[in-house]
């Protein structure tokens, strides 16, 4: 059963609460401040109703996610559910790139731009007051989220069908259900996670063969996420794909035939771009290497999503 969001916050908030009492902490509200509370350095708004309350990031950990990332002064940084923006201003301070800061507390969004003026870097960062839900991420190149593993789940989808193929997320502390990551670190003796965002290659891809008497040729491919695996049709005749791999837009994989004892070998490397991919095709056979290029298309009708609907995380909530 999906948990309730307002139950999950309250029992994050147990919990700190549980441990804070166990060392003898006091929990109190924070003195100056009236529209927040604070337990043990977690603060959440009073009068509204956020899906994650916020937990500031050590930034052994923000340095991480940032080089996990592979940051860049080309990048548009975001974060959702920034808190107090130490994320996108820290790696905009670090990379020279662009950053936007999402939140639906008001008082996290003023604390951000503060910082953000202390920082020398104002001027490269924007902070909106929103529902992170609704918020357009098209231009996000990076994605930073540190969220309660079942809010990244919600998210998942909008990150697969609104972030360009070979953007980069990475998620401190919890995953992604059953979208396994492309790479993970240690900080801290807390996990973060590195996903690239792949292309959608699901489908059947078609294309003429060479030669003046070349038929048509296909390639059906089945997806999850950035893992492929499909077969190689030529007349009856279908052939498992062999080394298939996507990361972002890249797409590979290689045929391996024989006849009359002859072994040949092709490799297919292109770029996916909506229905189409252009590349190359590299061919051995015996002491012959042969290279030609390769445009497929895909039928529209035989695209199928890559995600595969609410799963929960391995880390909470089974």
């Amino acid at each position: 059963m999906k948990p309730n969001r307002t139950a999950a916050a309250l029992a994050a908030l147990a919990v700190v609460a549980f441990f804070a009492a166990a060392r003898g902490d006091e929990v109190r509200p924070r003195g100056q401040d009236r529209s927040t509370f604070s337990w043990d350095g977690l603060q959440v708004a009073l009068g509204v109703s956020p899906d994650v309350p916020y937990v500031s990031t050590p930034y052994e950990i923000v340095n991480e996610m940032i080089r996990l990332a592979g940051v860049t002064p080309r990048d548009v940084v975001y974060d959702l559910g920034c808190g107090d923006g130490r994320l996108v201003i820290e790696a905009v301070k670090k990379a020279g790139c662009r950053g936007v800061g999402i939140d639906i507390d008001p008082v996290r969004i003023r604390e951000s731009r503060a910082n953000a003026k202390t920082a020398g870097v104002e001027d490269r960062v924007r902070f909106v007051e929103q529902n992170f839900f609704v918020t357009d991420i098209r231009e996000a190149t990076v994605m930073l989220i540190y969220l309660f593993p079942d809010i990244n789940i919600r998210l998942r989808a909008k990150f697969l069908e609104e972030m360009r193929p070979g953007s980069r997320l990475v998620s401190n502390a919890f995953d992604m259900g059953d979208w396994r990551p492309d790479a993970t670190s240690r900080v801290l003796a807390q996990r973060v996670y590195l996903w690239v965002i792949p292309a959608n290659a699901a489908g059947t891809w078609t294309w003429k063969a060479p030669g003046r008497a070349g038929g048509s040729l296909r390639v059906e491919i089945d997806q999850r996420y950035q893992q492929i695996r499909g077969v190689f049709v030529q007349g009856g005749a279908k052939k498992e794909l062999a080394e298939a791999t996507l990361r972002g837009d890249r797409i590979a994989f290689a045929i391996e035939e024989e006849a009359g004892r002859v072994k040949a070998r092709r490799e297919f490397a292109g770029t996916v771009r909506g229905d189409t991919i252009s590349g190359t095709i590299v061919t051995r056979q015996a002491e012959r290497l042969q290279r030609s290029r390769w445009t497929a298309s895909r039928d529209p009708s035989t695209r199928r999503p890559i995600e595969t609907g609410y799963q929960h995380s391995d880390l909470l909530w089974h």
